[in-house]
């Protein structure tokens, strides 16, 4: 059993961790698929993978500066 800090971890989030494991998977048999049945789909495949990570970065960085922004300054 998985331990963090020395204590066991819930199931459900052994469960999410199996879902997630068992998804990438998934992914990564379909992404071989798509690579040798459709090329040209497979570079529009990774280019909107690519627009994705660069949007979900801004968004994190968006609110990193908002979480920042609105401390309380230190005295």
């Amino acid at each position: 059993m998985s331990k963090v800090a020395g204590q066991p971890l819930p199931n459900a989030l052994i469960k999410v961790v199996d879902l997630l494991v068992e998804s990438r998977i998934r992914i990564d048999a379909m992404e071989q698929i798509l690579v040798k049945t459709n090329p040209v789909a497979y570079e529009l495949y990774l280019g909107t993978i690519e627009n994705l990570r660069a949007q979900k970065a801004a968004e994190v960085n968006r609110m990193l500066i908002q979480a920042l922004e609105s401390q309380p300054p230190e005295s």
